[in-house]
This record gives structure tokens, C-alpha cells and sequence, in this order.
């Protein structure tokens, strides 16, 4: 019986080659946006489960809450130093713990081979301590994991890096120079790990032993509870312990121990606990990640949407397949006199569309692992052939066939099997469902997806384009940042400076401990003089050279730029004297003072700078404390030339005259501003690929429905143009039914579509009015894809010879 079944639905789909096709389309490309979301969602979930006893394994979040006005400040993934190893001391559950120092982005460590004078600067450094492969489970090929970072000195490597320094060589006991100058040391490799084994969001090239000279020693000496939140810091459990009853003790634990350093410190915190296997999907909101984290919320929206997207290929279905029954309707007749029951129909129907969607469902396959490429640039991801023929994907894909065909199907085999087989045989065919209004809910429908995602992809593109186009208080377009990376570096800045400035096509050079647009985690509490000093606000602060301004464009509100021989004097922002409730004019007369474990340091404001943004348009202008380091991490240049391969290849010259062992390493100002914005240019393709994708499977939906109205009015308009009427008439009357649709799916569409976008701007400071042309646009578009599809089919039908409809009459 199935096989009859098959053969019969075979032939059916072969016979109506044309709307098989269209079906065909339809379903294919909502299965391969399907398949690509679910490989992508599914791709990000797994992340740390690898480890032994994943499950117990935690990291202490923090939370800083202002005295001032009993607000959350930040939202750490870290916590200060000491604190690790008091858990430890303290909590008889806490069995192992391991801190994590993370040489960020910006400040790679200089490394290479000791008898060569080529380094790099490798990005994906650790500091940790010993204890690190006891809690985190990496293959080591070279090593033993529990002694491999005890000694002083001591680094393990990726297999990458030990391929990259040592080719097939083995890398164990071999010796490396990180740094250079007077703070270079020799290192001692005690270990290479596989690298990209498991997912995790703990990503090493290299792991420098915490016992080791530099930041390891700055973190061991660091006993204040309160401040210097910079360390990653893991706890394992011991097996059964309640992680939600230790937490509660927290705060006691850091009153008895850490009291007066957040007394000094103006500031009160909270310790949390955060499942390991929980970081890479449930940390919105937490900042210093040592690695780029997903969003929970982001992957469900997605999975929304290729839901959506899969539903609207099914909708497709249904409008042709109810569209061509008439063309069934004797062959259903003639089934039904012989003997065919309703429901041994209403399962050859259904067979034809689960049919149809898995040879769906085998087409998408190859073509979603062809978009692969285009998926990863897309979302950023690294997906392989592997996350498609993943077999749980494989099977939740078999799955996704079967409902969308049975979705599909069950509506137009209801319809085809309730067709009066005496009528048919008269010659009277009827396939009339109600009043259609099932079918118009379902095209209403396709056209709030239409509207909504239009209106998404119009919102998130000007939002892009306001941030790219605000004015970040400095000249982004004319800026480029040579990092001196090396102490033997910094130490040389004013010969770096004076080369740099006679070169052509250079019209200012200035110094910098962060560039323009880079991220400052330095921080600072301060008060004004004579305030309480537990009562402090959190001010940033960067060292930069005289010239700065001069620079980078940054407009000076009032006083002076600073000088070569400042010392405590310095500048602020505007956000600052907002934040002290300082006037501009007051400015130039005041002081603020840092307090810190009862020493005070008094500043002299002598310069007032605008706000200019130094981390994204989400996050309002901090105060910020701008002071004078003549031993800066960066040179920043102005120039002046549309010849930069000259300009990079003199300035390089320059630098391997000056600093012959480290490399040059230049970035382009408004290429790292544009990184600020990455996230919402992303979201802004992604939307736009999806919005165009669903409009497409729309438009295949209306063919569908006009098909259906021309089929139901073949008569009537052979009967109207006998009479004479006009083609334009005709195509009214087969037209008007559709705007009215169009009218219904806007006034819905519109509401839901503001509701999500207006949620979405919340996330940024900085953002645009959403405006009622948007919505206007939106539905015009929709009015003009309706027009353009149904058209095509109702010029066809206005101009068909009416003989033909009315022969059988």
C-alpha cells in the first residue's frame, strides 16, 4: 500500500511539472535557511562540557555597586586577585582554583626563539597558575600538565605556536625571549597542548606560569579585595556541593575579608558564581570576556526566525496546491466512484507533500554546505561540512521535513478529498473552501513577516549608519596608530617622534597609552577635595604626550594642552565636571583627589577636553582623566597623503632603524572604529539576507493565491470581457482583493515591528527616533512586490481568450 502511495505521488509531482517546481523552490529555500540556522545555533552550543567534572566547574563574577548612588557600575567576568585562593582557604566545597591573567587584544607580548632575532607578537596569551590542567582538560603531545607551569618561567604552547616557532622540532625544554630590553626574559617550554579540539571558551596559544617575573608577580603581591578586577578566576567543586548555597555565604566572605579595601575603595561588590559550560551562552552583559561569547537571546531569535522563514514556505504549499485543485478535481471524481475512501485520499496527498519536502530536505543539504563560506562571513562563524552532516542536525532535519509536509499538506488534502465526485462527473467543479478566509490569513500573514523584517533591516541599517557617520571627537579618517609594544620601545618614543615627524606625508605625531577608539579598562575612584574619600566615582584615565590634541582633532573646551613637564597636572573630559557637578567656567580652579589604602594623590585640572567616544555608541561618555606618560604604548600620526604604501614602507624604515628586533605593527583608526560597530553591521546582513529570502518564498506564495482567485473567476472574466471589458478592469478585479491584504498585514505588522525595534535600540545610549516613514516604506515596499507578482498573473489571465473559459458552459 505505502509503495502505491509513493508511485502515485511520484507521478502526481512529475505530472504538474510547473507547480511541482514552484513547490520545489519554495520549500528548498526555507530548508536551507532552516538547515544553515539550526547548524549554526547547534555549532554554539557544547561549549566546555569536555572538561572532567564540567559540571563543577565555576567563575567568580563581579559586580561593583557605586555608594554613591546604589547602582550597578559594572558587570565584571573577573575578580581581583586575592580572592581565588580565600575561596579556596574558606570554603572546604571550593576543592582546586586557578587565575587566569588574559593579554588582551592590543597587548600581545612580543615572543621568539632565543637564537633568533625575529619575534611576533602572538595574540591569546595566559598568565595562569599550576593548576590549570587540573581543571581544564587540554591533550597535551608534549608535557606532564600537573608540573608543566609550576616552575618560574615556565610556558606551555598551542600545537600551532610550537609548529610555527619549531616546524617538526620537538618543543619541550626549548627556550624562548619574551619581551625585550631590560624586561625580557627567558622562557623554558615545558609543554605543547593540542589546540581546537573541543569547544571552550578558553582559547590559549600560550600559557605563562603565574610564578614567573612581570604581571604573575604583580598578581601574587596584590592583596586588596576591592579593586583590580582584571583576573579570571575558576573554582572546581567538590562533587555534590550546592554552588547556590555557597554563593549565598559570599558576601560575608568578602566583608570579613575585604571591608576596609572597599571602605577605601568608595564602592560596594558581589561575588557570583557562573557554571562554566553557562559563559559562552548566558554572558549578556558581562564584560571582560576572555573570549567572544554568543547570546542566548540572539540564537532563539534566529531559531524564530527560520521557523518563520519554514512556515512561509509551507503557506506557499497551501495557496498552490488549493490554487490547482480544479485541475485534480475529476481525477479525484473518478477515484471516489470507484471506491477510494476520503481517507486513503487525504494520505496520498499528504504523501505527495511529505514527498516533496524530503526531496526538499536531500537538495538542501548540498547546497547549505556550498553557502558555507558565505555563512561564515556572514555571522563571523567557522562552520564545517561536519556541523551540517552533524547526525543530530541530520535527524532534527528529517524531522523538519516530515512536519513542514504534513503542515503543507493537511489543508489542500482536505480540500481535494472533499470534492463531491457526482458533481465533478456533471461536470460542475467546486472547489470552494468556506470563504477563503484561511487562505487570506495566511497571505496576511506572509506580508507581517514581509513588513516587519523590511522595517528591521531599514531601523538597523540607520542606526549603522548614524553611529558611522556621529562625530567621535577626534578626526577617525586621518589617523594611524604604530604600537611600541616593548619597554626597549617606549623608552625610545622621543627618537621614534622626531623620525616619524619629518616623514612625508606625516603632519602630526603624539603619543598615546590607548589609541582613539580603543578600549581603556584603566580605572580609578576620586573624589573632590575635602569630600569623604569612601564616597568615590570612577573615573577613567590614559596617558598621552603634548600634541595629542594637535593629533587627533580632540577640541579643547578650555585651558591648555599638556606639557612636557606636567606632572599632576591633567585633563578631563566634560562627562567629568558633569559627573562632580563642575562648571566649565570653575573648571581651571579645581582639583580632584584619589585616595587609595589611605595615600591621596591631588590633581590639577589645567585643560577641559570635548567627550569623544572611546568604547561604543551603546555605553554613554565616561569621565575620563587624560595625564602625561612620556613612555607611551602607542604612536599616533596624522597624516596627510592618499599614498600610504609609501608612507607605511618609509615609516617601517623608520622603525627597523630605531627597533631592528621588534615588529612594526600599524593599524588604521577608522578600521578599528569600525569594529565598534561590527555587531550591528552584522545583524544589519544577516537581516538583510533573511528579509530578501522570505520576501522571495512571499512572492511565490502570491503566484500561489492569484492562481487560485483567476482559477475560481475563470468565468467571469471570459463572461466580463465578452461584454467588453477592459484588461485594466479585469486586473482590478483580480488585484483589489490583494491591497486590501496588504492594508490589513500593515496596520498589524507595523505595531510588532516597532515593539521588537524599539526594544532592540534600548541596548544602545546613542541611538536614532524610529520614524513613521520607516513603517510607510515598509508597507510601500510590499505594496509594490504585491503589485508586481499579482500583476504578471492577472495581465495573464485579463488577456487569456475567453472562448476558452466558457466552452464548457
Amino acid at each position: 500500500m505505502f509503495r502505491n502511495y509513493l508511485k502515485t505521488a511520484w507521478r502526481s509531482l512529475i505530472k504538474n511539472k510547473l507547480q511541482t517546481t514552484i513547490n520545489l523552490l519554495g520549500l528548498t529555500v526555507g530548508t536551507v535557511c532552516c538547515l544553515s540556522i539550526l547548524a549554526y545555533v547547534n555549532a554554539q552550543f557544547g561549549y566546555d562540557t569536555h572538561h572532567e567534572n564540567a559540571s563543577d566547574l565555576y567563575r567568580v563574577r563581579t559586580k561593583n555597586k557605586s555608594i554613591k548612588n546604589n547602582s550597578i557600575d559594572s558587570d565584571f567576568g573577573t575578580a581581583s586577585p586575592p580572592i581565588a585562593f580565600a575561596l579556596k582557604e574558606d570554603f572546604p566545597e571550593v576543592s582546586e582554583v586557578c587565575r587566569i591573567v588574559y593579554f588582551g587584544e592590543g597587548n600581545e607580548q612580543l615572543l621568539r626563539v632565543s637564537d633568533s632575532n625575529e619575534g611576533y607578537y602572538e595574540p591569546r596569551g595566559y598568565v595562569a597558575d599550576s593548576t590549570f590542567f587540573r581543571l581544564f582538560k587540554y591533550p597535551l603531545l608534549e608535557g606532564n600538565g600537573n608540573e608543566a607551569l609550576k616552575a618560574p618561567n615556565s610556558m606551555v604552547l598551542s600545537s600551532v605556536l610550537a609548529q610555527k616557532l619549531f616546524g617538526t622540532e620537538r618543543a619541550l625544554n626549548k627556550t624562548l625571549v619574551l619581551g625585550a630590553g631590560e624586561q625580557q626574559m627567558n622562557i623554558t617550554v615545558t609543554g605543547v597542548f593540542q589546540e581546537g579540539v573541543h569547544k571552550t571558551h578558553l582559547n590559549p596559544n600560550y600559557i605563562l606560569s603565574m610564578t614567573s617575573p612581570g604581571i604573575g608577580a604583580y598578581v601574587r603581591s596584590v592583596q586588596n579585595f576591592a579593586t583590580q578586577n582584571f583576573v579570571h578566576s575558576y573554582l572546581k567543586l567538590v562533587p555534590g556541593a550546592d554552588a547556590m548555597a555557597m554563593e549565598k555565604k559570599l558576601p560575608d566572605f568578602l566583608q570579613a575579608r575585604g571591608s576596609s579595601d572597599l571602605a577605601a575603595a568608595g564602592f560596594d561588590k558581589t561575588l557570583l558564581l557562573q557554571p562554566v559550560k553557562d559563559i559562552h551562552l548566558y554572558s549578556k552583559g558581562i564584560e571582560m570576556q576572555i573570549d567572544v561569547v554568543s547570546n542566548i537571546e540572539y540564537l532563539y531569535a534566529l531559531l524564530l526566525l527560520a521557523a518563520i522563514i519554514q512556515l512561509v514556505a509551507c503557506i506557499n504549499f497551501v495557496n498552490l496546491s488549493t490554487a490547482r485543485a480544479g485541475k485534480r478535481a475529476k481525477e479525484i471524481g473518478v477515484r471516489k466512484t470507484v471506491g477510494a475512501e476520503k481517507g486513503s485520499l487525504i494520505k496520498q496527498f499528504l504523501g505527495e507533500s511529505v514527498l516533496l519536502s524530503l526531496i526538499a530536505v536531500v537538495i538542501c543539504i548540498p547546497i547549505t554546505i556550498a553557502l558555507l563560506p558565505f555563512m561564515n562571513a556572514l555571522t563571523e562563524g567557522n562552520l564545517v561540512f561536519s556541523d551540517v552532516l552533524n547526525f543530530r542536525i541530520l535527524m532534527l532535519l528529517f524531522v523538519v521535513g516530515m512536519v513542514t509536509g504534513l503542515l503543507a499538506g493537511f489543508y489542500p488534502a482536505l480540500i481535494l478529498s472533499a470534492i463531491k465526485p457526482v458533481k465533478v462527473l456533471k461536470g460542475i467543479i467546486d472547489v470552494k473552501s468556506g470563504n477563503g478566509n484561511f487562505r487570506k490569513a495566511l497571505v496576511v500573514f506572509q506580508f507581517i513577516v514581509s513588513i516587519t523584517l523590511v522595517t528591521a533591516v531599514i531601523i538597523v541599517t540607520q542606526q549603522l549608519k548614524y553611529a558611522q557617520t556621529k562625530d567621535m571627537g577626534f578626526d577617525k579618517e586621518n589617523l594611524l596608530a604604530v604600537r611600541l609594544g616593548t619597554q626597549d620601545a617606549r623608552d625610545k618614543y622621543d627618537a621614534i617622534q622626531s623620525q616619524m615627524t619629518s616623514i612625508s606625508g606625516v603632519s602630526q605625531v603624539a603619543g598615546t597609552n590607548t589609541y582613539p577608539s580603543g578600549l581603556i579598562m584603566r580605572d580609578m575612584g576620586m573624589h573632590l577635595p575635602g569630600m569623604d574619600d569612601t564616597n568615590q566615582t570612577g573615573v577613567f584615565y590614559n596617558g598621552i604626550t603634548e600634541n595629542y590634541f594637535n593629533t587627533t582633532g580632540t577640541k579643547l573646551l578650555a585651558g591648555r594642552a599638556l606639557r612636557a613637564n606636567d606632572s599632576s597636572q591633567v585633563i578631563v573630559n566634560q562627562a567629568t565636571l558633569d559627573e562632580f557637578n563642575i562648571k566649565l567656567e570653575d573648571a581651571l580652579a579645581s582639583t580632584l583627589v584619589q585616595t587609595y589604602e589611605g595615600e591621596s594623590s591631588t590633581y590639577e585640572i589645567v585643560g577641559v577636553a570635548e567627550n569623544y567616544h572611546f568604547a561604543t555608541l551603546k555605553s554613554a561618555i565616561d569621565p575620563i582623566l587624560l595625564y602625561n606618560d612620556t613612555s607611551p604604548d602607542w604612536v599616533v600620526l596624522k597624516t596627510e597623503t592618499k599614498d600610504f604604501r609609501t608612507l607605511l614602507a618609509n615609516l617601517e624604515d623608520t622603525w627597523k632603524s630605531i627597533n631592528p628586533s621588534t615588529p612594526f605593527v600599524y593599524t588604521f583608526i577608522d578600521k578599528e572604529v569600525e569594529k565598534l560597530f561590527a555587531e550591528e553591521k552584522r545583524l544589519g546582513q544577516i537581516s538583510l539576507v533573511f528579509t530578501l529570502l522570505a520576501i522571495l518564498i512571499s512572492c511565490l506564495g502570491l503566484f500561489g493565491l492569484v492562481s487560485y482567485v483567476a482559477e475560481q473567476k475563470k468565468k467571469e472574466i471570459g463572461i466580463r470581457k465578452v461584454l467588453g471589458a477592459s484588461i485594466n478592469s479585469v486586473v482590478q478585479l483580480l488585484t483589489k482583493d490583494f491591497l486590501k491584504l496588504v492594508g490589513i498585514a500593515f496596520l498589524i505588522g507595523s505595531p510588532i515591528a516597532y515593539y521588537f525595534m524599539q526594544r532592540w535600540l534600548e541596548g544602545f545610549t546613542y541611538k536614532i527616533e524610529i520614524e513613521f516613514w520607516v513603517f510607510v516604506l515598509a508597507g510601500g515596499f510590499a505594496l509594490v512586490v504585491t503589485l508586481l507578482t499579482v500583476g504578471f498573473q492577472s495581465i495573464k489571465s485579463a488577456i487569456a481568450n475567453p472562448v476558452k473559459s466558457l466552452r464548457t458552459e
